[in-house]
């Protein structure tokens, strides 16, 4: 099974180097190795066996990666729960599930005391430090037999980000782990000597981004949430190569005063996805940092990151919109017209993908899942092109598309011409309905200069509605241009940095 022998051959190679870092502690590879096999043998003495869902709850620490290597260790299902969410909804994915077992930190179970789960365990308590303490020889858990795990196996239920609606539980087997990080591993080649800053949450299908590193033998840093501050000082302290972010966090990092006196001298790439890259906010960052940037571009149904954009092809891109990247070895793409068919090259499409790291369904959804899928292909919902080099072009979302009078306006288009604005720091655009053309435009904007704690809070927008439309007059065809525009204080975004047009929408 691919999570253990990841954990053995690292263990054998690299057994004294350092394998995680969390703000409170570190583990070497072999104390990785040694406290996942106890936690596997101490949930297995509390109930937790093959096929059992268990949910965890909690902030990026390293209890949450020995969590899911124990738990595949078992054949158990790792089901990470997103801490920012409401109770009911915390319930709802406890349920659906049919987690048993909570894991988490002991103030996150404390808002959530009423889940229907037979057992919680605490991540920083006393009975979770028995588990992966070392035993005393003789005690009889050398005796303990872990389950045979086979490639087909499920490993995990990783929820949607649930942009549009209510998360779907996507399943993961195993054999998906070890075809997206086999595929990532040959055209990414991170090597283990890399230390990688993970800015992202380990509840949804960027989590996979970490597990092909692991697999490299590399340093993973988790951060309990991100800041600006936090990323940083992580970085400076630990000399990271590799940073793993979304755009907006990448936008935060430039805008904070703290950038310009740290240390960041060791950093050869970073990895960006979840959302498009603003073109002015990538220049800026490769000017400050002088390093590779590499584009994930990915989905949870597909298994996490199946293209990518190298730093080469960031060099060779030019101006404009940056291509999402080359799909990796193992994993096949394919762009399709309405009815099903297979469009020919630099014509836009929906993407669509198929290989051995596509999930198994979604948990208990028979119905969502034959809507996502075409004859084996997963339907990404994005529309795009593939050139004649096999770089994938990324248009907008198929269901953000405003159609005004039979005439295609891509939101995303509209957004990237509004941010290059010097004075605009966020936007987005949504169709909203109208009695002339069916649906236009609507363009949400956030205003202010670069540091927004150089503008009092009360003051005027720092650009007007005339000035912005006069803008974007010089970057749009006139049916493009959006037909309402507001100012906001904030652009609504998950955690994974995308855009809730829901809301907007609402």
């Amino acid at each position: 099974m691919w999570l253990s022998q990841v954990l053995h051959r690292n263990q054998q190679c690299f057994g004294d180097r350092t394998a995680l870092i969390d703000a409170d502690r570190s583990l070497t590879w072999t104390e990785l190795a040694e406290r996942t096999t106890r936690l596997a043998r101490g949930l297995a003495a509390r109930g937790v066996a093959k096929g059992d869902r268990v949910a965890v709850l909690s902030l990026d620490r390293v209890e949450v990666i020995e969590s899911y290597f124990a738990l595949a260790k078992l054949g158990a299902l790792f089901v990470p729960l997103n801490h920012s969410l409401t109770a009911p909804e915390v319930a709802d994915m406890v349920r659906r599930t049919g987690a048993g077992v909570l894991l988490g930190e002991s103030a996150l179970l404390a808002r959530h005391p009423d889940l229907p789960v037979r057992l919680r365990l605490a991540v920083d308590g006393p009975e979770y430090a028995e588990l992966t303490a070392p035993r005393a020889e003789g005690d009889g858990a050398e005796d303990f037999r872990l389950p045979d795990v086979a490639d087909s196996d499920l490993a995990a239920i990783l929820h949607t980000s649930a942009t549009t609606g209510r998360a779907k539980g996507v399943t993961v087997d195993h054999g998906s782990f070890r075809s997206i990080s086999l595929g990532w591993l040959a055209v990414a080649a991170p090597s283990d000597d890399m230390v990688l800053v993970n800015c992202c949450p380990l509840y949804h299908g960027s989590m996979t981004v970490i597990l092909t590193y692991l697999a490299a033998g590399a340093t993973v840093v988790l951060l309990p949430g991100f800041t600006p501050q936090r990323a940083l000082a992580a970085m400076e302290r630990h000399r990271a190569t590799h940073v793993w972010l979304v755009p907006q966090m990448l936008r935060f990092l430039l805008q904070s005063k703290a950038m310009a006196s740290t240390g960041l001298g060791s950093l050869r790439e970073v990895l960006y996805g979840a959302a498009p890259m603003p073109v002015e906010v990538q220049a800026e960052a490769a000017e400050r940092l002088g390093c590779g940037f590499r584009q994930v571009y990915g989905m949870t149904e597909v298994g996490g990151p199946f293209a990518t954009l190298g730093p080469a092809d960031h060099l060779a891109a030019g101006p404009g919109a940056l291509p999402a990247g080359r799909v990796i070895p193992g994993m096949s793409v394919r762009v399709l017209d309405d009815a099903g068919a297979e469009l020919p090259l630099g014509t836009v499409g929906e993407i669509t993908v198929r290989g051995p790291g596509l999930m198994r369904g979604y948990w208990n959804n028979p119905a969502a899942t034959a809507e996502i899928t075409v004859d084996g292909w997963i339907r990404t919902g994005d529309l795009g092109l593939l050139d004649e080099s096999g770089l994938i072009r990324l248009v907008d979302r198929r269901k953000d598309l405003i159609l005004r009078a039979g005439q295609n306006v891509y939101p995303a288009e509209i957004e990237r011409a509004l941010l290059t604005h010097p004075l605009v720091r966020d936007a987005a655009v949504v169709g909203v309905p109208d009695a002339d053309y069916g649906e236009v435009p609507k363009a949400y904007v956030v205003t202010g200069p670069a540091d927004p704690s150089d503008t009092a809070a009360d003051e005027a927008p720092a650009v007007t509605r005339a000035e912005l439309m006069a803008h974007l007059t010089e970057r749009l065809a006139p049916y493009k241009r959006p037909r309402h525009l507001e100012f906001i204080d904030q652009v609504p975004r998950s955690p994974a940095g995308k855009i809730l047009k829901k809301l907007l929408r609402a």
